[in-house]
């Protein structure tokens, strides 16, 4: 593992195999693709939450089988956007959600005519195989090749990486910050800064990139500033995406923070981060019925009498209890802090704050909302993952049970039984 300066800079020892990622990213399509499938023939869908109440109506042929499952949740917010933008008013609660893949879904469907649903799945799947070329890249540039293989096998066999697969935005943020990331790493500060204030464009948390950047600066030109000129304007360049969503949104809705304003929208609350976690564990707030603690009591009627895992009631128990909130960010918060031992500095000023920012401000609903699905895109932690995990049967055994869950999830998922 290499720390502090760089080694391997070039990577010219180790020349881009598009084989293995590519070999990753039809495994991981096969797969979720037949637990969506499977999800048409098996269960009974739950409630439709579409956004304002506006359920579009079944899609045809192919897409019907392929595209429908996956553009559940906040897929039907990102097609809503593309078809109607940010207008609505300052109290519109569509200003939670950034614009650069809405626009690119309206994009691509008025260029090819297709849906944009399906637009929207093409964008997010092309953006998952890119992101794996270059995450194979960019992590053999500090680890071997092992530990990237290892790496890149974590992220697409995830419980949750059905998401990369979906009307969502985790497969572009991750190709685009991986993008900004690697070329920073290599030194080409321009190519870094335009990818990166086009991922701060795609998810707020892209603003933040900055902070890699300042330790890839560093890692470079040292302490003596005079020469990170010009390299610290393109470094500077994330910060662009919260200022043309601001702009966009002063001209549509009148109000330039509406992204900051709206979160309340989504019953989110400010609170500090132990406070967040007794929330997420012991329960504060009972919105609709709900509490927002972890409960166990699915798994209390699953040993007790395993046939009622096909019950609807149970599938709803087990999507509202808030376990995998809990596990996934008590997981990978330890992992980010194994991190800081054997990762680069800029990785995990990459991961941290990701982390640490939403236990800030959590959810009535869930105090740990989204945290199994935000977690994605820090591709340092699966690389952590990938070190602490033993070779032999301990991974065969996570892999297994990673797998399983990601197919039960993906099912959960397609029938709108809430996942993350």
């Amino acid at each position: 593992m290499a720390k502090g300066k760089r080694a391997r800079r070039s990577g010219q020892d180790n020349p881009w195999e598009l084989r293995f990622p590519f070999t990753v990213f039809v495994v991981h399509w096969v797969l979720i693709q037949g637990a969506a499938w499977l999800s048409m023939r098996i269960g009974t869908p739950n409630g439709e939450s579409p956004p304002y109440g506006r359920m579009p109506g079944p899609m045809a042929g192919l897409a019907g089988i392929i595209v429908e499952p996956f553009r559940q949740w906040d897929g039907l917010w990102y097609t809503l956007i593309a078809q109607t933008g940010y207008v609505g008013g300052t109290q519109s609660a569509k200003a939670a959600f950034w614009p650069l893949y809405p626009w690119m879904m309206r994009s691509v469907s008025a260029v090819t005519g297709l849906s944009l649903e399906t637009s929207g799945y093409i964008i997010s799947n092309l953006a998952f195989a890119a992101a794996l070329v270059i995450l194979w890249r960019l992590i053999r540039l500090d680890s071997d090749d092992e530990i990237a293989r290892r790496a890149l096998w974590a992220i697409a066999l995830f419980p949750t990486a059905f998401f990369f697969q979906a009307v969502y935005t985790e497969s572009l943020f991750l190709a685009l910050a991986a993008g900004a990331l690697c070329a920073a790493r290599l030194g080409r500060w321009w190519v870094a800064g335009v990818v990166g204030a086009l991922a701060a464009l795609t998810r707020s948390y892209g603003v933040l990139l900055g902070l890699p950047f300042l330790f890839l600066l560093w890692d470079e030109f040292g302490s003596d500033v005079k020469r990170w000129w010009p390299s610290i304007v393109p470094a500077s360049m994330p910060a662009l995406g919260p200022l043309i969503f601001g702009w966009h949104l002063k001209r549509v809705q009148g109000n330039p923070l509406a992204f900051v304003d709206v979160q309340a929208q989504w019953n989110r609350y400010s609170a500090m981060p132990w406070q967040t976690m007794r929330c997420a564990v012991e329960s504060c707030f009972y919105l609709g019925g709900e509490p927002d603690g972890v409960r166990w009591d699915w798994l209390h009627q699953a040993i007790a009498a395993p046939g009622v895992v096909s019950d609807p009631a149970w599938r709803m128990s087990v999507a509202n209890s808030d376990v995998l909130e809990l596990i996934c960010t008590v997981l990978f918060i330890g992992l980010a802090l194994w991190g800081v031992k054997v990762l680069p500095g800029w990785q995990s000023a990459y991961v941290i704050p990701a982390l640490v920012i939403p236990l800030f401000s959590p959810s009535e609903v869930h105090a740990l909302m989204s945290m199994p699905r935000f977690i994605l895109p820090l591709f340092p932690l699966f690389v952590v993952l990938a070190m602490v995990i033993p070779s032999g049967w301990p991974t065969r055994i996570a892999v297994a049970v990673s797998t399983a869950l990601l197919v039960l999830f993906t099912i959960q998922f397609a029938q709108w039984y809430w996942v993350s």
